[in-house]
């Protein structure tokens, strides 16, 4: 994953966040956001290790990323790239840019310790790859269900049911949100890149495909589930 904060982007027209997947190759994510130094675009690509647009991990210096970033939006991100600002494309500051992998883990979110119960939301117990931008989403789900739970328990003693009911009431959202995340990161099915671009023809289709970072069951079903609810084969 590399993430950088850039300076000389024209917003998009309306702005707002895209995204431009290469099947077998990586994704692009391009999100206005505003720091101290003012308005600044992101982009953020995840890149199949050893791919074609996993060229950013040797390079340290400032500038390298600069052009680097230059050279691959023209290759392979041409909208972009006519958007770019030649005279005053750069990175925020010195430090505006995050190179990162991501190893994703799911762990039993409670324990006993010292005989109390202790249960986590979030990526203390559940970290996901950022590619979905599911982490606030994952957490505030469980954080409701951890809220329902000691509702439920709450003339009760506090126990391992605590930990064992907040984990039946999260663990099947946990597990389609990770198997989506994971199958984002790797070849998309075919089935998938199919709907992917109908949905540049179609603006229903897309706004279903947009629906998906809203609502991740939506997304599950639609990469492991048929038009006619049998499962589909993961690649």
């Amino acid at each position: 994953m590399y993430r950088w904060l850039f300076f000389g982007v024209k917003p998009n027209d309306p702005p707002g966040i895209s995204v431009t997947v290469l099947p077998e190759i990586g994704e692009m994510f391009e999100i206005p956001a505003m720091t101290e130094q003012g308005p600044v675009t992101i982009l953020f690509i995840m890149a199949v290790p050893g791919g074609e647009l996993d060229v950013f991990k040797e390079i340290k210096d400032v500038k390298e990323f600069t052009n680097q970033m230059k050279n691959i939006t023209r290759r392979y991100f041409q909208d972009i790239h006519e958007r770019i600002q030649q005279d005053i494309f750069a990175l925020s500051d010195d430090k505006a840019f995050l190179n990162v992998a991501i190893k994703p883990v799911i762990r039993k979110p409670y324990v006993i310790f010292k005989n109390k119960i202790v249960v986590g939301c979030g990526d203390s117990v559940f970290l996901n790859d950022p590619i979905t931008g599911q982490g606030c989403n994952l957490s505030s789900f469980c954080a409701e269900q951890l809220y329902e739970t000691l509702i439920q328990y709450k003339n009760s003693i506090w126990d391992i049911r605590i930990g064992e009911t907040y984990w039946d009431r999260t663990k099947t959202v946990v597990k389609e949100v990770t198997e989506w995340t994971n199958a984002m990161t790797q070849a998309l099915p075919q089935h998938v890149v199919q709907i992917l671009l109908a949905g540049a023809e179609n603006q229903k289709i897309a706004d279903e495909v947009a629906e998906w970072f809203a609502n991740p069951r939506k997304a599950h079903e639609a990469f492991f589930q048929n038009i006619n609810g049998s499962t589909v084969v993961k690649e």
